[in-house]
């Protein structure tokens, strides 16, 4: 917790008790669906965002905003088409990791647990199966498999004669991931929430050019049994441009049961080094493949297959990976946007919830059957004894398996959340946790009520340290806007632009802020236009926000060289002495409208 709050920086500053401990700010509840709609929703845009909005070809009617403090009852900076609801893109993981944080705590781990159901004999034969328990551990990468195959290994286990038989019961959801909301089910972001995912299903081809001979080295990870991968792929003259599509990459199943992958295309040799990750196997047939690999690497051999079951309640474990914090994978979720992290941080919460009424209706199952036991006539202990000689050597009933989450778990415990928090559920509406969906929707105020919860959270450094810092890192490290003065997680789909999170304005006031533009239409400025709501609330309560565009960059870089001009000219009249510092301040008073130009 100290390390999460020092990274978020002086960015926290705020008000110091006694002892020298911020004061907790307080969470005004959100409007409800009732209020919103007597409340006006749909104020002006002020003139520099006005301007913004005709520079970069933007309707102002596709744009929703809504800023407001984070702390106190002042009343917002704007709030446009606040109660519309609208596509939260990736900013719905503002709500997804909050939710996580709360849910499970910020030391929450998922577990993968590696059981066998008999012991191997002494020569490490395993003449049963192998079971993988997954929790939903949504960052089990490669090396740490390989780890923990490595472990098992050392265990005593040389040779599994049995199957492998992976447990993912704990996520009742179906593999979608070729049928993804977009049609491009091989790309990595539409993965399938898995509890048992390793490696997020990831096929990763590494290209190393060699302009003099025309071609890119290609380096392929992870290693896979049974697939057959090129070595090289041509290089090609002309722009990087789409440069996936241009690989023409294929997978094919071969007669002999093995794979090949091939491209067909070429790599613009302007691209210079790239990575290309794609999903190309269903999630049995990858997990096999990365085994098999990773297994006899570690010295081992296998018989069996792989097949889905549940672990039976005689196996043990032997051994058991832990994941990184939550924390940690907050991060990596909001920083980089990652989706399949977000939605299994979305049905570990609905697993959370399935988990705990399971364990309160058993509870409440064995309450109830002891009471009625207390009411029944007593027996002799000779009585009872004859009728039932082995009581005493009886054991305490076990409770039954737990079905698997859905997303209707995870939803229902998301909208008793936001009730807790004041927030109206209809207002954000969270379908899978990531935010690609076209069933997700939100309003600008609703989620600028749900940054102020994020704020008076007790996990806000955590949740504060978790959002790209503007101009720095994540998603936003090349917008060059309010650099270090906001906190902001981006979203982005074929025709959403969003951006929601925190900014600090001059005057030391913090605000969050929520703006989204919609509409293929208003897209090519859409992240222009969003970067000059993030300067005008950084120049609020200060000056007026002047909007930056590539004209007023060139007027200002005239208006430099013009007063460059006058103070040569005015120090051969008066003296170097007199003028020394003229062109240094005409510098620092134009350097703001030069150095954060919005990206086109």
């Amino acid at each position: 917790r100290r390390l999460a709050a020092a990274t978020a920086g002086a960015f926290l500053a705020g008000p110091l008790m006694a002892g020298g401990a911020y004061a907790a700010p307080a969470a005004a509840p959100a409007k409800s669906a009732a209020e919103a709609k007597q409340t006006p929703q749909s104020a002006p845009l002020p003139n520099p965002l006005a301007r913004a909005a005709k520079r970069w070809k933007v309707d102002p009617n596709a744009v929703t905003i809504a800023v407001v403090p984070v702390e106190g009852t002042g009343a917002p900076a704007l709030l446009h088409r606040a109660d519309t609801a609208v596509s939260p893109a990736s900013t719905a993981k503002l709500v997804t990791t909050l939710l996580a944080l709360e849910k499970l705590g910020v030391n929450h781990r998922w577990l993968t647990g590696f059981y066998t159901d008999a012991e191997p004999d002494a020569k490490g034969k395993l003449k049963g199966n192998l079971y993988v328990k997954g929790s939903g551990d949504p960052n089990f990468v490669i090396e740490d498999f390989e780890m923990e195959l490595s472990r098992l290994y050392a265990s005593g286990v040389r040779s599994i004669e049995g199957d492998v038989v992976i447990d993912r019961s704990r996520f009742d959801v179906p593999d979608t991931s070729e049928n993804a909301f977009d049609g491009r089910g091989s790309r990595p972001y539409n993965v399938s929430p898995d509890a048992a995912l390793i490696n997020y299903r990831n096929l990763s081809f590494e290209f190393l050019p060699d302009t003099e001979k025309g071609i890119a080295r290609i380096a392929v990870f992870p290693k896979m049994e049974g697939v057959r991968f090129p070595s090289t792929i041509k290089l090609s003259k002309g722009a990087c441009g789409d440069w996936k599509t241009k690989l023409g990459f294929k997978m094919e199943n071969l007669k002999d049961g093995t794979k090949r992958a091939r491209f067909n295309g070429t790599l613009p040799s302007a691209c210079g080094a790239k990575n290309f990750n794609v999903i190309a196997m269903k999630r049995d047939e990858y997990f096999e493949r990365v085994f098999r690999a990773a297994w006899k690497r570690a010295g081992g051999t296998w018989k069996g297959k792989v097949r889905e079951g549940r672990v039976p309640e005689e196996a043990e474990r032997r051994i058991a990976h832990a994941s990184p914090a939550l924390t940690e994978v907050a991060t990596l979720t909001n920083k980089w946007s990652n989706n399949v992290m977000a939605r299994h941080l979305f049905l570990t919460v609905g697993a959370n919830r399935v988990e705990r009424e399971a364990k309160e209706a058993w509870e409440a199952k064995l309450k109830a059957e002891k009471a009625e036991q207390a009411k029944q006539p007593k027996q002799s202990k000779q009585q009872a004894a004859g009728q039932n000689p082995s009581a005493k050597d009886k054991k305490a009933p076990k409770m039954p398996p737990v079905r698997g989450a859905t997303l209707a778990d995870a939803r229902a415990e998301l909208s008793e959340w936001l009730r807790e928090k004041g927030i109206d559920p209809a207002l954000i509406h969270i379908d899978n946790g990531s935010g690609l969906s076209r069933e997700t929707h939100v309003t600008a105020r609703a989620m600028a009520s749900l940054l102020r919860a994020g704020w008076a959270s007790p996990y806000m450094p955590e949740y504060l340290a978790s959002l790209p810092v503007t101009g720095e890192d994540g998603t936003m490290v090349k917008r060059k806007v309010a650099v270090s003065e906001g906190r902001i997680k981006t979203g982005f789909l074929t025709d959403v632009r969003s951006i929601g999170g925190y900014v600090r304005s001059m005057d030391g006031r913090r605000w969050a802020v929520y703006a989204s533009v919609h509409g293929a239409k208003n897209m090519p400025g859409g992240i222009a236009f969003l970067d000059n709501v993030i300067l005008w609330v950084r120049d609020l309560g200060e000056k007026p926000t002047i909007e930056i565009t590539a004209e007023t960059a060139k007027k200002a870089d005239e208006a430099r060289a013009k007063k460059a001009a006058e103070a040569e000219a005015a120090q051969e009249a008066q003296g170097a002495q007199e003028v020394k510092q003229a062109p240094e301040a005409a510098e620092a008073e134009e350097t703001e409208g030069t150095a954060e130009a919005p990206q086109k």
